[in-house]
């Protein structure tokens, strides 16, 4: 998870709300990388966890208190004697730069107040939380020597010295007249990376939703005075939501095909990835404490073949275009026997060594000017014409039969990334792996060895005792439940023109009922590649009428008689049905 500068000011305000003046009564560390603060407000407990574990680190109040070791690590038994018994009295982030500091008051020798900073650095990989008084640094989670970062040392008793900072105009705080017109002046390939750079505290997928509101294309170089005053507004309504601190925000978590939250947004998403579906919650909080509560789904082979699948797409769209381009050139055909015969009905007018020459079209009196090669004679270049007209007409049916296979193709990859989705689980993608193979889009050295995965079975809903339903999650799949599991009067379901899954709805029932047939339209458009969409076609139709062709790919087929329903798929509605 990477939360941008943007986000993580909401998660300042939310903890300045909730843990000011609030007094530290308990260090723990749960695991090497996390750190857990129980602090004593006037009402009650509350508790501060930051996780700096891998390159997604989050500070968060939990909802649930994670176990705590017997034995604690040294860093959090120096945190206990610095910080137990110290009030928190500030929060404050750097900027929009991931780096959030609690200032929290200690009372020393004297009855002195003593100021003690805990930095907490979210920077991904190198995030660390780092324990600081007068600007010393006093000791660190992660030690950073001068062999690993020329920039700043990171060790007890050297002065702390910040991240290299952002370099732009604060979003929420600049002018957004001003915002524009800098992002405008920056010289980049498109705006959408001169406007990222032009600020701090946004990255790509904030900068795309700003744009997108704004109803700007990204790969606008340069905009004009219409397009700059609509972005303004975009900012300036931005700016008003997130700067009122007493208010908590709606956020919105992007959440992937493998059930990581990749980060949370602050506006609603209209933009999101193939396989991205998008989760609202009432506040940043609640976003984070999901998004650390998640397991990710572990496909080891998954990214690979979606790579491979991507690139096998965008190889045969280009090969498409290419065979396109030459059926318009044979479609000339018969221009060139044209040519041929008024060059051999005017082969008196002719010499060696021409290059052009204007003759009379044999077919309508029309004059036409013929392109002639100088080291050809008059016949001879009659027989090039000829000869460009037998290839061009071979070429208009070998070519059509290439773009068929083409376009063919195109769809069979299409359902293996609409297959590669909806996997959740090892079997389903060794299943789409050996598939691969068997269509040649994966090479294998030696001898084939079948995987000792056990088959994958499709997913069963039980709706009732009369009634189930079956969804085929890759093409494999699709061939077993629409050939094998659907009898000739159970329902079928598709999304029409549209990669997606077989569903069967079966029913001891004389008819289904009208609510299972919705659901199965829903659940039709949800396991699809229009999952994101909007009013999503469904073909229905009885099994009967759905046929199979005879050495057609796995998970094609043909059918006729559907009836076309609409659905938008609603992933929480689902969620229940899923488990």
């Amino acid at each position: 998870m990477n939360l941008e500068g943007l986000t993580l000011k909401l998660v300042t305000d939310t903890l300045s709300r909730e843990l000011l003046n609030s007094k530290i009564y308990k260090v723990f560390m749960p695991n090497p990388h996390a750190l857990l603060l129980l602090v004593r407000r006037t009402r009650d407990t509350n508790a501060l966890l930051a996780d700096m574990n891998g390159g997604s680190p989050a500070l968060y109040i939990p909802e649930q208190l994670p176990e705590n070791p017997e034995t604690p690590p040294t860093f959090c038994m120096l945190l206990r004697k610095h910080l137990e018994e110290g009030r928190i009295t500030r929060i404050t982030q750097s900027g929009l730069d991931r780096i959030i500091t609690l200032e929290i008051d200690m009372l020393g020798a004297s009855s002195k107040i003593i100021t003690k900073k805990l930095i907490f650095e979210l920077t991904g990989k190198n995030s660390n939380i780092i324990l600081t008084q007068d600007d010393i640094i006093i000791d660190s989670l992660k030690h950073v020597g001068a062999a690993q970062s020329s920039y700043r040392a990171i060790q007890p008793g050297k002065p702390y010295v910040a991240p290299p900072p952002q370099s732009g105009l604060n979003l929420l705080t600049a002018s957004p007249t001003d915002i524009v017109q800098a992002a405008n002046a920056v010289p980049a390939a498109s705006f959408l990376k001169a406007f990222i750079g032009a600020t701090t505290g946004i990255g790509k997928a904030t900068a795309q939703e700003l744009l997108q509101a704004a109803d700007i294309v990204p790969q606008e170089v340069r905009l004009d005075n219409a397009s700059c005053t609509a972005l303004a507004d975009v900012i300036a309504k931005l700016q008003s939501r997130l700067n009122a601190v007493e208010q908590e925000q709606p956020v919105y978590a992007l959440i992937s095909r493998t059930n990581q939250v990749k980060t949370i947004l602050t506006l609603p998403p209209q933009l999101l990835e193939q396989g991205m579906h998008a989760r609202e919650f009432a506040n940043i909080n609640s976003a984070i404490n999901f998004a650390m509560s998640i397991k990710p789904i572990q496909l080891p082979q998954h990214e690979q073949l979606q790579k491979l699948v991507t690139s096998e797409i965008a190889k045969h769209k280009k090969k498409l275009a290419a065979l396109e381009q030459d059926l318009a050139h044979a479609e000339n055909a018969e221009e060139q026997r044209m040519l041929a015969d008024t060059i051999m009905a005017n082969i008196y007018q002719l010499h060696k060594g021409q290059t052009q020459a204007e003759l009379i079209n044999i077919y309508d009196g029309e004059s036409v000017p013929v392109q002639l090669s100088p080291i050809l004679s008059p016949t001879e270049n009659a027989q090039a014409y000829y000869k460009r007209y037998n290839k061009y007409k071979r070429a208009q049916s070998e070519v059509a039969l290439q773009i068929t296979a083409t376009e063919e193709m195109l769809q069979y990859l299409a359902s293996l990334d609409s297959s590669l989705l909806t996997a959740t689980s090892k079997s389903e993608i060794e299943e789409i792996r050996q598939e691969m193979i068997a269509a040649d889009l994966i090479k294998v050295v030696g001898k084939k060895k079948k995987s000792a995965l056990q088959k994958s079975q499709p997913l069963h809903i039980r709706l009732s005792e009369d009634t189930d339903l079956y969804i085929g999650k890759n093409n494999r799949q699709n061939d077993y439940v629409t050939f094998s599991i659907g009898g000739p009067r159970d329902l079928w379901f598709h999304t029409k023109d549209i990669p997606g899954s077989h569903i069967i709805l079966k029913t001891t029932l004389p008819e289904a009922h009208e609510e299972d047939i919705a659901l199965a339209v829903e659940l039709a458009a949800y396991f699809s590649k229009a999952r994101e969409g909007s009013s999503v076609p469904v073909d229905c139709v009885q099994r009967r009428y759905v046929k199979k062709p005879s050495g057609s790919k796995p998970g094609f087929v043909i059918f006729t008689n559907q009836k076309t329903y609409y659905a938008t798929p609603d992933a929480q509605k689902l969620e229940k049905y899923l488990k």
